[in-house]
């Protein structure tokens, strides 16, 4: 983890400002860059613990791009995204890196964030089974057992998921595990399969080839609940008191994955520098499930980071029908492209 330190307050930064300025004047150093003087202490909250999807951020540190925009970035784990958008909303982190239908959900219930900047495009919701018996279809699923977490996303939305595809989720059992155990069930055939998230395919992939099998990955994005899933949220509070922040923020954050979708092996290396005892083969091929779900046809249109009200709105449909949205929540309240530039693309497809 890097540098944890909590952020000070406007009055301390602003003190911190001063005194600098001062030094500067004592100096001669007037022609100096603000940057120079002191940078503004930032925390950004990933959804649970660091790995190979989270390497998209690193460029971001180790290339300067949020040193040159005046930031001190400090990368903290939450503990899943309702854990992080609670954070957010209370101003125990600046920005987070949250689920979509988690943010909502979190401003039904009085925390009041949004998405500013788009990443899983795609979302990331899948089923993994064994090549020797495998699920294919949402409608193969039934008569059939899964390990899950309690709280794993597809399994909160497989209702939704039956729904579109006319099957009966009340006939797919699903045994709850512990996220850790995942890989083991799966090759234990202690079940039929595993939900969870298409970025963790890469560890259960490496498990199944030691012993000599293969995974098939039914996303459920495929067959229609195509959801907008993890984005960079802000609160409404310190949008309405630093825009300008906010702003140039999201513009070191594009730059950041732009990078790291340019320059993968690079990426994944920052990570891995950051995090040494991340698997670097594993984490390469996390990284480039991220770039998957991020390099959808939106994004080869509008560039990286805009979002779609008719998107937005098929999630925020989804997530008050299935996901017990509580309270008035529009759209308009849930996201905003006012802080990102359009046009902004990688410049390559495959790195």
């Amino acid at each position: 983890m890097m540098n944890s330190r909590t952020n000070p307050s406007r009055r301390k930064f602003g003190a911190h400002i001063a005194t600098g300025s001062a030094l500067a004047v004592a100096g001669g150093l007037i022609g100096m860059p603000a940057i120079a003087q002191g940078r503004r202490k930032i925390t950004f909250l990933l959804d649970i613990g660091a790995y190979g999807k989270h390497a998209m951020f690193y460029p971001g540190i180790d290339r300067g791009f949020f040193k040159e925009a005046g930031f001190d970035v400090s990368v903290e784990a939450a503990k899943g995204s309702a854990d992080n958008a609670i954070k957010v909303a209370a101003g125990s982190a600046d920005f987070g890196f949250c689920d979509t239908p988690t943010s909502i959900l979190a401003r039904g219930n009085g925390a009041n964030v949004k998405q500013i900047l788009m990443v899983h495009y795609k979302a990331m919701n899948n089923v993994v089974t064994l090549a020797s018996n495998p699920v294919v279809h949402p409608r193969d699923m039934m008569g059939k057992s899964f390990g899950a977490t309690a709280g794993d996303a597809p399994r909160v939305a497989l209702p939704a998921l039956a729904k579109m595809n006319n099957f009966d989720a009340q006939k797919v059992e699903i045994v709850t595990i512990e996220g850790s155990a995942k890989p083991a069930v799966l090759m234990a055939k202690k079940a039929t399969g595993i939900l969870g998230l298409s970025a963790f395919a890469p560890v259960y992939a490496a498990a199944a080839e030691k012993t000599g099998e293969k995974i098939v990955q039914m996303l459920f994005s495929d067959f229609g609940l195509d959801l907008y899933s993890n984005g960079i949220i802000a609160s409404d509070a310190l949008i309405a008191k630093d825009p300008g922040m906010v702003r140039a923020f999201n513009q070191a954050m594009v730059q950041s994955i732009i990078y790291a979708c340019d320059n993968r092996d690079e990426a994944t290396q920052m990570f891995v520098k950051h995090h040494p005892l991340a698997n670097p083969k594993i984490a390469r091929a996390q990284l480039d499930v991220a770039v998957d779900h991020l390099l959808v046809d939106e994004v080869k249109a509008d560039g990286v980071g805009p979002m779609s009200q008719k998107k937005m709105a098929f999630t925020l449909d989804i997530v008050r029908e299935f996901y017990g949205l509580k309270g008035n929540v529009r759209v308009e309240e849930i996201y905003s492209n006012d802080f990102v530039k359009p046009n902004q693309r990688p410049t390559r497809s495959r790195a």
